[in-house]
């Protein structure tokens, strides 16, 4: 986990000089020159496999919560992501869905739900269900323009790390309104870690970061700011493009709709 915290802290540092206006060479990091730019994503870009359907099955972990629920996650590439939690001895205890443009959030042991149009949800990102479907997988994608491929290599800049590591962002022309943002990778080309940064709010920070195993991954996602901090972990297993999807759920009329606020404040 050390050096986890040290790519995060050097990730911090260069996303934090973009909102200065500083370089991310001021951090020890060299740009890359577009040769090399372009070998890098077409590098990344190709270890990453097509796929129309998949499930990927683990465990949810978040401060707070009595037990680790397990979670499965089945995909539809660009159109649906449903995912369930089912505690031990329990059931089903939550479900997610985003199908048909819009976010569904259930928790069934309160009977309580939240729903909404993916565009409210995601108000001020201009991407959509296939942007949260790769981030989920461990490929990044640069807002407005898709997932990292050759085609869109002129929208990121590419910095090299002493160790073989490299550090994305997005070039000036690709950037986020009211967001900086950028990537961590690892010198075997995977994934390590996001982290964005909202201008209007410098005390805040959210970070994803991926951890690789023989047989899965993780994805731990870390809200910071000076009144908050939120930590929730997926112990996720290879994902399975072979695997078997689910129903979506039937609320019924024995669920209650709840204000996003309120229903987070439910769990």
């Amino acid at each position: 986990m050390k050096t986890v915290f040290i790519k995060l802290s050097g990730l911090l540092l260069t996303v934090a000089l973009m909102v200065a206006g500083g370089s991310a060479s001021s951090v020890a990091q060299t740009l890359v020159e577009e040769s090399a730019k372009m070998a890098f994503v077409d590098t990344v870009a190709a270890s990453w496999t097509p796929w129309e359907t998949l499930s990927v099955s683990g465990k949810f972990k978040m401060g707070g919560l009595p037990v680790s629920p397990s979670v499965k996650i089945f995909m539809q590439r660009d159109s649906a992501i449903l995912i369930s939690l089912r505690a031990p001895f329990v059931g089903e205890v939550g479900r997610a869905e985003i199908v048909d443009s819009t976010l569904l959030v259930v928790n069934k042991m309160n009977k309580t739900y939240v729903e909404e149009p993916i565009d409210k949800a995601l108000a001020y990102y201009p991407g959509g269900i296939s942007d949260i479907q790769d981030l989920l997988l461990g490929r990044a994608v640069i807002p407005g323009c898709g997932l990292l491929s050759p085609d869109i290599a002129d929208s990121v800049e590419v910095y090299a790390e002493d160790d073989g590591s490299s550090t994305l962002i997005a070039s000036e022309e690709a950037r986020l309104e009211g967001f900086n943002y950028g990537y961590s990778f690892t010198p075997e080309y995977l994934l390590g870690a996001l982290m964005v940064l909202p201008l209007q709010h410098p005390d805040v920070a959210v970070t994803l970061t991926y951890q690789y195993y023989t047989k899965g991954y993780d994805i731990e996602f870390v809200y910071q700011s000076e009144k908050r901090n939120y930590r929730a972990l997926l112990e996720l297993d290879t994902p399975d493009p072979e695997g078997n999807g689910f129903d979506r759920i039937n609320l019924g009329n024995k669920y209650t709709q709840l204000p996003f606020d309120k229903f987070i404040k439910s769990f």
